[in-house]
């Protein structure tokens, strides 16, 4: 990570200070619209710092040029330091910015901001510590003398649009914000001879559409629109903001048409990445030969994506790839389908929605609903659904775990309609031993606590150890205990096994606890706690109870904790067992107590990644009943 921030501090360097920013009035085309400097009557949230009274979006689609304009109020002090610095991104390996205006109101009175000389081009590269280098810049202009009260007027134009779309449109037009807006409008002008394709999402907004001599206008003009109210814990695929879609391709056989251009390598293996091949072609069983390359691709082409212009969804050379050793998901995706292809097997890259997963079935076709590339293997009568990109995974090939994506557009000749991908392989299971062995009242203990992980809870771990230092590791896993046993310590280093065949992974750790029993000063008893820290994390509630939106579970997990304690005289027989079963999670607790042994064991297993508004309080009924038999307390009088 040190690496990625030295060159991340390279690449946030200004450009040179020749090149200053296009100033110029808006094209011909572009009809900018008014807004209400009178003081604003919306109902805000006591701690915004300012409140949007325009936003407004123009796209000349036959030209691939954007306008937009943005009028803000500054509210607070917060809000001048806040608002009082403009940012425009943009591509400049396809793109030009032009700017039109840079404006502050102070009541009647109008002041221009807008200087060339102060407007700074920065590339920023935000997302390098994502290893990925996509070449955006943005223009930066600090605007002087911003006060409370004041209202920031900007409007400028992106020209250009990445050509690997082949001047195929997709945009999206916003219906709703986070915060209230007095005016929100996209204006769109489209070519009469092409078609567009809209698509409602969390909305009924229609637009106003105008026929003129060569273009139709499209319009959706939205006033006084009060803010989306934000409920936590949502699923990952939930979008709760409201937008319309905008899309020049009608179906998924169009997208894909389009995807088998940018995915066909014309050129020739190079002779290094033949040679390899026939090291590969030497092993007798397919499945072997497909880990081995899967393995390969995995660890030893290491994720970095240059995404620069085409490069952003063109993959790049499979022979270039396989020789630099880096690339990015899509890269990584066609070497290792090249690989496979010319093994004699057919495989196909794959397009998905890391967030929007099922969703996207609901979509108007697009090119642009993808962000993520995988690989769909079919040998010897069965499918796999692999990512070359994942790391650390282990295991059988019909193991190995992917997360519920849902949905996929698979690379091929054949495609017409996205694929469901099947939610079977490589499902975690995490089962904890914790081994107490108690000491008398002044007395230490020891602990020894095993963990075997397996399916994507062992590629996980895997993954910990091989990217962390091993004392960081050690120092939060003796925090976790220290929460209830004061002057615990780690008696020796944790110790790792890892059956890579089977993808298990295990760890011991060992502790040494001074004072497990801890005195009460009020009745002269001694106590000692125990609790189920990871099963607890698994059961916690959201701060939104009263839900009018979906409610998102941590799905799939399964942990098994048992806990066995040796107790330093006979206790009282105990037997106590607690099962809740909701359609969304089974939870169960049992505990025994015989002799000097004490047994508690706890499971759950999560059945669905989200809960419906109607269901939400009854799920969370269930969840405190849970909670509240969380946990074990010995009292030795």
């Amino acid at each position: 990570m040190a690496a990625v921030a030295a060159a991340a501090r390279a690449f946030a360097s200004e450009t040179p200070a020749d090149l200053k920013p296009t100033i110029a009035p808006p094209g011909i085309w572009v009809t900018p619209h008014f807004f209400d400097r009178r003081p604003t009557t919306a109902k805000l949230e006591s701690s915004a710092d300012h409140h949007w009274l325009l936003l407004e979006r123009q796209i000349n689609a036959a030209e691939n040029q954007t306008f937009s304009h943005v009028v803000r109020q500054i509210l607070t002090v917060s809000g001048v330091q806040n608002g009082a610095n403009l940012s425009i991104d943009f591509n400049p390996a396809y793109q030009s910015l032009t700017l039109h205006w840079a404006r502050i109101w102070r009541g009647a009175e109008h002041l221009d901001r807008l200087d060339a000389n102060k407007v700074k081009m920065i590339r920023q590269e935000r997302d390098l510590d994502r290893y990925i280098l996509n070449g955006e810049q943005s223009a930066v202009l600090v605007l002087d003398d911003v006060r409370v009260g004041d209202i920031v007027d900007y409007a400028y134009s992106v020209d250009g649009a990445n050509p690997i779309f082949a001047g195929r449109f997709s945009a999206s037009v916003r219906a709703q914000l986070h915060e209230p807006i007095e005016r929100l409008l996209t204006r769109v002008l489209w070519p009469s001879q092409r078609r567009l394709y809209t698509k409602a999402h969390g909305c009924t907004i229609q637009p106003t559409v105008t026929q003129k001599k060569e273009f139709f206008e499209y319009t959706w003009d939205l006033k006084q629109i009060a803010g989306i109210r934000l409920e936590d814990s949502q699923p990952v695929w939930y979008d709760p903001e409201p937008w319309v879609q905008l899309s020049e391709f009608k179906t998924w056989a169009d997208v894909n048409q389009w995807a088998l251009a940018l995915f066909q390598n014309t050129s020739s293996l190079s002779s290094e990445l033949s040679q390899k091949i026939s090291e590969w072609k030497r092993m007798v069983i397919r499945e072997q030969q497909i880990l081995a390359v899967l393995r390969f691709v995995q660890d030893e082409v290491r994720y970095f994506g240059i995404e620069l212009g085409e490069s952003a969804e063109k993959p790049g050379d499979p022979s270039v790839v396989f020789s630099r050793r880096f690339g990015d998901c899509k890269d990584k995706a066609l070497l290792f389908v090249s690989i496979l292809r010319a093994l004699g097997m057919e495989a196909y890259p794959a397009l998905v929605n890391t967030v929007s997963c099922q969703s996207i079935q609901e979509w108007q076709p697009s090119a642009d609903v993808f962000d993520h590339c995988i690989a769909v293997v079919q040998c010897d009568h069965q499918t796999y659904w692999l990512d070359p990109t994942a790391g650390y995974q282990r295991g059988s090939l019909g193991d190995h775990y992917l997360p519920n994506y849902a949905r996929a557009l698979m690379i091929s000749p054949k495609t017409t309609e996205l694929t469901v991908i099947p939610q079977a392989a490589g499902l975690p299971l995490t089962t904890t031993t914790e081994y107490f062995q108690l000491g008398g009242r002044a007395q230490a203990s020891t602990l020894k606590v095993v963990t075997l992980a397996q399916g994507r809870d062992a590629d996980n771990l895997r993954a910990l150890f091989a990217t962390q230092k091993r004392s960081e590791i050690e120092k939060k896993y003796l925090q976790l205990y220290s929460e209830l046993y004061r002057g615990i310590k780690m008696s020796s280093p944790i110790e790792l096994a890892d059956n890579e065949t089977q993808n298990r992974f295990q760890t011991t750790e060992s502790y040494l606890i001074d004072k497990a029993w801890i005195r009460s000063g009020k009745d002269e008893t001694y106590r000692c706690e125990f609790y189920p820290y990871a099963i607890a994390s698994l059961l916690k509630k959201p701060a939104d109870t009263m839900r009018r939106t979906p409610l998102g579970i941590r799905f799939p997990e399964h942990q098994l904790l048992r806990t066995e304690v040796t107790l330093p005289e006979a206790w009282l027989p105990e037997v106590d067992s607690k099962p809740i079963s909701d359609p969304a999670f089974f939870f169960q607790k049992t505990c025994r107590c015989a002799g000097n042994r004490l047994v508690m064991e706890y499971e759950y297993r999560s059945l669905a990644d989200s809960v419906m508004p109607n269901r939400a309080t009854q799920y969370l009924q269930s969840v405190s009943e849970a909670a509240h038999s969380l946990g074990y307390s010995l009292i030795w009088r």
